[in-house]
């Protein structure tokens, strides 16, 4: 049996051209090297460097023989490269759940730098409604979902990310669109049009507890369309809606989007991810760390992946 780190002698000594050279080059003793190039030449019954020229010249035998030693030695390297990055989660596979726009905002700057920063990791996105997000985690389909707000699920470990701005989206011709800044008090007396779908019974409970008050409740239509739709019916008057700032980047001609402010301030929502506390996935816990740097938060508590480089076996 030649061992790995001899065929990595015999790779450096025809390199270098020099048995002397090579052995300072990867800084062990001449006659370590030699000793063992010669266990080589032995064991495969022929000469693999001419000893009667100066230096280390390869004869016709060695010159074949380094090929496929070279081949080895670097398939050998991708392999052991390729177990310390799925081990350390910047190789593989993450599957995110999310039912929030992907057109702008956090979820798709966080996901899009991810991808540059580790772009091994194959990252699937999944949009559906809430209840079938969690139904997925719990499956295992999904690594993780992005959701609005902060609840607790059993089974589920989750802590929140980020936050965005509310908007409201108005026709350009409302009275309120040349406004830079919105109140929810200049909201009352308005008809809101919201998707059936997620978020929309989430933004219709936040209405209900911003102009909800004795003897007034706000007139909230609520239809089973896509969020594009909904601001493409918002064009035409009649309507306004409420959005995250996530959806900045769906243009419909005709809608203008404000802030929408509190006394203090403009309002924000919360997002949280959440996954199943039994879920070891390496890519899912390097995301996790991801987020955590690139939101300046604390750090996820529980196990933390291995950072050494891929090593090679000693000599």
């Amino acid at each position: 049996m030649i061992e790995l780190r001899q065929l990595r002698y015999l790779i450096a000594a025809a390199d270098a051209g020099s048995f002397s050279r090579a052995a300072r080059n990867i800084n062990i003793k001449q006659a370590t090297l030699s000793r063992h190039i010669l266990e080589i030449e032995k064991r495969l019954g022929m000469a693999l460097f001419d000893r009667k020229t100066r230096g280390a010249t390869l004869t016709p035998n060695g010159r074949t023989y380094l090929r496929t030693a070279q081949r080895i030695v670097k398939e050998f390297e991708e392999l052991n490269a390729w177990v310390w990055a799925t081990n350390n989660g910047v190789a593989g596979k993450l599957t995110v759940g999310f039912y929030t726009s992907f057109s702008a905002g956090n979820l798709r700057a966080t996901l899009s730098e991810f991808s540059h920063q580790f772009p091994e990791v194959k990252l699937s996105g999944f949009e559906r409604d809430r209840d079938m997000l969690l139904a997925g985690i719990e499956n295992g389909l999904l690594d993780i979902v992005i959701m609005i707000g902060d609840a607790t699920y059993s089974g589920l470990a989750s802590r929140s990310f980020w936050s965005e701005r509310i908007l409201v989206a108005l026709p350009e011709s409302h009275p309120l669109a040349g406004r830079q800044r919105v109140h929810w008090t200049d909201l009352t007396g308005e008809r809101f049009l919201l998707t059936e779908q997620d978020p929309g019974p989430e933004t219709r409970n936040m209405l209900l507890g911003k102009l909800g008050m004795p003897g007034y409740s706000p007139e909230i239509d609520m239809d089973d369309i896509r969020r594009d739709t909904v601001l493409s019916v918002i064009a035409l008057g009649g309507h306004i809606s409420i959005v995250a700032e996530s959806a900045l980047g769906i243009h419909v001609p005709g809608v203008v989007f404000r802030e929408v402010h509190e006394t203090n301030g403009h309002t924000r929502i919360g997002f949280s991810g959440y996954w199943r506390e039994d879920n070891e996935n390496p890519a899912l816990r390097r995301f996790l760390e991801f987020v955590t740097a690139r939101y300046s938060m604390p750090s996820v508590p529980g196990p933390q992946p291995p950072f050494q480089q891929p090593g090679k076996e000693p000599s």
